[in-house]
């Protein structure tokens, strides 16, 4: 049996954007246990004998292509079987993260548990474009795909053994493994487990639309078990009855829905994060009964079921999400006597679980993309909620992967791209070292170092004769620090400076866990320099602050809340001088306010590192606690708590860094904005595991200004983390209780009489 290839639909002139290909291929198997390969670019569904068996793959750049490993032997028939896939290839350039790249193919390769090769995609299987979508469909937006529009009446069983094939075509070869011109250089298995997937009904409705028509028994849908299900009549002129539901906070995948039309009709589908629903999907349904679902992913809180053209009564008998989000296998608590709190908390742990998908998202309904900025802010999140490092490991490897000829990382991803972020450069550097600190998975650091050393040569290619790193605002590039107008960003800029530094102490501490004790010294040489460059050009010492850049040998005038933080941040300000920096600016609001959730976790971790935990939770209570109070359940990309309270994020509204801007859609569901869920931990449980790698425990004294009761569990590959405390007449009392393979390091203020318990008999992991 010969190696498996690429195959595609063979007639190019067919070939367009927006493209479903329908592949079969039978086969006689006696084996039991059977094992299928399988990838595509971009999307399939695999089908054993008509039962789906499966979908994927991870999306990633082509060139690092992914393939699932499914065990099909539960789906198997004595004899004759059927393998049958559809795969979806978006193939359109103007995407602006350049995502969902490459050329359309299907491989599969099917082998017996034992290893043997039993079947492989080649010219031998039949393929056709599928008739069951059409395509000449508009965009979801050009931050996304296409809209779907699906005729169901155009099912004809082509997944079934027994089908007979009429006018398909054999398979066209694209690519063998091993050729030159081979755009998907590399196969590699599936780095995560497959997602978890549950069913989700709505949790309520908003409003229902006669339109002309009518709606009853809506609430029918609300049950699990839907006795008679909703009866829909459209058969009037004009008519477009509708119901919206709502699912009580955003969900990710799927809609599953069941109809009965005795005479056909249309179903549209509007999603929104907001009730400003956005139509996506079409159904043409055919006489009798439809269960149609999307091929494309989907999320939203808000959906919209609209119903034309049915000269007879539907009934919708079900309506379901399949739901689904990374398996992290166990998720911690944090329960104090202060309901805003622990409502943040929660929030901030959802935010993060709805864009744990195949990789770490921004947004799961805008562009579903791996950009740097949010990864690291939720990988400190999962470390302190879900104890996990898988999911932030394939997403750190696959930024390496995607890496640019001249050492500098795109800033999205997964896929290979011209998005050039200056500061996400610094931000993936450090976000591996987050991983390592918690972790301690030196292999790891050991396969990248590589890749950490060209980017590192890439920070130190750019600095001019003045040793700072300079033109950081060229073009091609986004030097992005925060969504602001308000920071100057030219040439010379103190916030890429102060990452520098940064990264070389990184480097400097990496390098010494991996016993490379000279280049160890020599960077940390390195930061020290570039520390005394810094301040001796950039500091203003009648400000006491930084200025925010200088343009060529001109200092810029321009002082913001983010360049100061940031320089406090990466160490670049003493303790002294960042204290009196916020008494003078911050305190006083003497400089535009930060409002970006990105870069409140930087603000955040300053006001902790500084023991300044009165201003930490006022910001959480104030900003965070704001967006609770107008409703949101998963946070915001950016806010403004002084616009009024009816304000939440539109195009239109305001609250949106793309105000009156009709292109990108408006993103409520905002993993960078999570922070609150680690930053929690750490001032109220007092527990920090960021150097969890190191077998190191922090424990800091709870804030003053806090709740007076916690309970409180975080997950460790090793047990559980569990502290309980409160506080009477401003006594703490309670206990941690910690893994005993882990060293406890408390801070000199630490309560004595919250007491440290190990416990003994936790499986050791290393």
């Amino acid at each position: 049996m010969t190696e498996a290839v690429w195959i595609w639909y063979p007639d190019q002139t067919a070939v367009q954007p927006n493209m479903y290909v329908d592949f079969r291929k039978k086969i006689a198997l006696g084996h039991v246990n059977v094992i299928v390969k399988v990838s595509a670019c971009q999307e399939y569904q695999l089908f054993v004998n008509g039962q789906l068996a499966g979908r994927g793959p991870s999306p990633c750049s082509p060139e690092w292509q992914y393939y699932d490993e499914i065990n099909i032997s539960s789906f198997l028939q004595e004899g004759e079987n059927v393998l049958s896939a559809v795969v979806y290839h978006f193939g359109d350039k103007d995407i602006v993260t350049n995502q969902m790249q490459g050329p359309g193919g299907f491989w599969l390769q099917l082998e017996s548990a034992e290893g043997e090769m039993l079947l492989g995609s080649d010219a031998s299987w039949s393929c056709r474009i599928s008739p069951r979508w059409e395509t000449r469909n508009h965009r979801i937006s050009r931050w996304g795909g296409f809209n779907e529009i699906y005729v169901v009446d155009r099912e004809d069983g082509w997944q079934e053994k027994e089908y007979v094939e009429e006018d398909w075509l054999q398979a066209g070869i694209v690519a063998r493994i091993g050729d030159a011109e081979n755009p998907w250089t590399h196969l590699i298995p599936a780095e995560i487990a497959p997602l978890h997937r549950e069913q989700v009904h709505p949790a309520a409705i908003i409003r229902t639309e006669a339109n002309y028509g009518s709606v009853i028994g809506a609430s029918e849908l609300l049950a699990r078990s839907p006795a008679a299900g909703m009866s829909v009549d459209c058969s009037a002129p004009y008519s477009l009855p509708g119901v919206v539901f709502d699912y009580g906070r955003e969900v990710v995948g799927r809609p599953v829905i069941i109809i009965e039309a005795p005479e056909g009709g249309v179903m549209r589908l509007a999603y929104g994060e907001s009730l400003e629903l956005q139509y996506v999907d079409t159904f043409v349904l055919r006489r009798g009964n439809n269960a149609v679902s999307t091929f494309g992913r989907r999320a939203c809180r808000f959906l919209q079921l609209s119903f034309l053209a049915a000269p007879k009564p539907l009934t919708v008998k079900e309506l379901v999400f399949e739901h689904q989000h990374y398996d992290f296998k166990q998720q911690g608590t944090f329960v104090t006597n202060e309901e805003r709190l622990n409502r943040i908390w929660d929030v901030s742990c959802y935010t993060t679980l709805m864009n744990s998908q195949d990789h770490l998202e921004d947004c799961p309904w805008r562009e579903k993309a791996l950009w740097v900025a949010d990864a690291v802010v939720m990988g400190k999140v999962i470390y302190h909620v879900y104890g996990d490092t898988a999911l932030l490991r394939k997403s750190l490897l696959q930024g390496a992967r995607i890496q640019n000829e001249d050492g500098s990382i795109p800033g999205t991803g997964p896929e290979r791209n011209a998005q050039m972020l200056t500061d996400f450069c610094g931000h993936w550097l450090l976000g591996v070292r987050d991983y390592w600190r918690y972790s301690g998975d030196c292999a790891t650091i050991e396969q990248l170092w590589p890749n950490l050393l060209k980017l590192t040569d890439w920070f130190g290619a750019q600095k001019d004769e003045t040793g700072l790193f300079a033109q950081a605002d060229r073009p091609g590039w986004w030097c992005f620090i925060d969504w602001t107008v308000h920071i100057d960003k030219r040439d010379k800029v103190t916030c890429i400076n102060a990452l520098y530094v940064a990264v070389l102490e990184a480097m400097s501490e990496m390098s010494l866990a991996l016993g490379k004790f000279e280049v160890s010294v020599d960077y940390r040489k390195h930061a020290d320099q570039l520390k005394l460059d810094i301040r001796r050009q950039l500091w203003l010492a009648d400000k006491e602050a930084f200025t925010d850049c200088i343009i060529g040998n001109t200092l810029s005038t321009n002082l913001s809340l983010q360049t100061n933080f940031l320089a406090a941040w990466c160490g670049i300000m003493t303790e002294a001088e960042t204290t009196r920096f916020i008494e003078r600016y911050y305190d006083t609001n003497a400089l535009v306010e930060i409002k970006g959730a990105f870069f409140q976790h930087i603000v955040l971790e300053v006001f902790v590192r500084m023991g300044m935990t009165g201003r930490a939770l006022e910001l959480i209570r104030g900003y965070w606690g704001a967006m609770v109070d107008r409703g949101a359940t998963t946070w915001w990309e950016t806010f403004d708590a002084s616009t009024p309270h009816g304000v939440t994020p539109s195009t239109y509204g305001g609250n949106v860094p793309t105000y009156l801007w009709e292109g990108p859609l408006v993103s409520q569901c905002h993993a960078w904005g999570a922070s609150p869920a680690y930053i929690l931990h750490q001032l109220i449980s007092g527990i920090d595991v960021l150097r969890l790698g190191q077998g190191i425990i922090r424990l800091r004294k709870p804030a003053d200004e806090g709740p007076d009761r916690l309970s409180a569990e975080l997950p460790t590959r090793n047990g559980l983390i569990r502290a309980e405390w409160k506080r009477e007449d401003g006594v703490y009392s309670g206990t941690v209780t910690v893994p005993s393979v882990y060293q406890v390091v408390r801070d000199e203020d630490m309560p004595k009489a919250i007491i440290v318990h190990f416990e003994k008999g936790a499986a050791v992991q290393r």
